[in-house]
């Protein structure tokens, strides 16, 4: 970042712009200008004789510098670098990953916006890639190698490893709760024509954005209560309903537990109504993991059910909330 400062030569005030770096550790001035003294300065912004720039760029760097950073102090681009090393030039899997998940934070479109969108923000310098690199084709090709459409048989899928080993790194930079993890459910509509008969997961179904005329698709997550972090997500068919989708998303949150060394017992899990049916608290049970639900109210026990609203009690039962 440059700055502006003055130096002090006899009883004369003269000034400089500089630029500040970090070296071996410690803040250095790195580069600097010379542009006088006071009256000097001041003289060039009244006569207006201060150089004029040839040509000005304009870079995005707010949001989509402090994802970058966010990308780098929580270990998520080292560890997706490591699972998919970077080739000799361009990009690596990594890359066209972050790039994908930020621009769709910074400004959601189609792939087919993100290089020039890539081009004018602070990223292009920083990664040092040709705005070329990110074209349609090029994330085609890219998403095509990490989940092809007929996977080898045996091959390792290594977007779920990804998915797996997040938790155990952010548990130990202590960002991971242990007490308190939400469930939910949401939906997207797309526009895939109904005669699309390739795409299976894209389904009709109830929308939560009133658009059931058109096929949607599915995703369950599990966030951790104190930091926000998503821990384990799924994607799946738009007319699956959410009672359903439970039980297979409680088996990947286990997994991800068991395998971060997580105890089941030390969490408890919280989730709505949609997903709260007798056999999926059973699973619960079963698996050890603490719960509170908001159940629907013939679910509630009888004694409850019978007793006028301003007689209920606030604090919870153990057919209500179990941890």
């Amino acid at each position: 970042m440059a700055s502006l400062i003055s130096k002090k030569k006899g009883n004369q005030l003269y000034y400089y712009v500089v630029e500040s770096a970090r070296v071996d550790g410690q803040p250095r001035i790195v580069h600097q200008s010379y542009l006088g003294s006071a009256e000097k300065v001041a003289a060039l912004v009244r006569d207006r004789t201060a150089p004029i720039p040839l040509a000005a760029t304009m870079r995005d760097f707010g949001l989509s510098g402090a994802l970058w950073l966010a990308a780098q102090q929580t270990g998520v681009f080292d560890l997706l670098q490591q699972l998919w090393p970077e080739p000799r030039s361009g990009p690596s899997p990594a890359h066209y990953l972050l790039l994908a998940a930020i621009h769709r934070i910074c400004q959601p479109g189609p792939k087919t916006e993100v290089a020039d969108w890539y081009d004018r923000t602070v990223l292009q310098p920083l990664w040092g890639f040709p705005a070329e690199r990110f074209t349609s084709q090029a994330f085609w090709d890219c998403f095509e190698t990490l989940a092809p459409e007929q996977p080898a048989p045996g091959a390792s899928d290594e977007l779920e490893q990804a998915q797996l080993r997040l938790p155990g790194l952010w548990k130990q930079k202590q960002l991971v709760s242990r007490r308190l993890l939400g469930y939910d459910t949401t939906n997207f509509y797309t526009y895939i024509a109904s005669t699309n008969t390739q795409n299976h997961l894209a389904q009709r179904g109830p929308n939560k954005q009133g658009r059931h005329y058109l096929r949607q698709v599915g995703l369950s997550y599990v966030l951790d209560g104190e930091h926000g972090l998503s821990l384990c997500h799924h994607v799946y068919a738009g007319d699956i309903p959410d009672v359903e989708e439970f039980s297979v998303a409680l088996t990947r949150m286990l997994r991800m537990l068991d395998q971060n060394q997580i105890g089941r017992d030390t969490v408890t899990l919280v989730f709505d109504k949609d997903s709260a049916a007798l056999a999926n608290t059973l699973e619960l049970e079963q698996a050890q993991v603490g719960w509170i639900a908001a159940l629907p109210w013939n679910q509630a026990p009888a004694e409850l059910r019978e007793r006028a609203l301003e007689q209920l009690s606030t604090s919870s039962s153990t057919f209500l909330c179990r941890s």
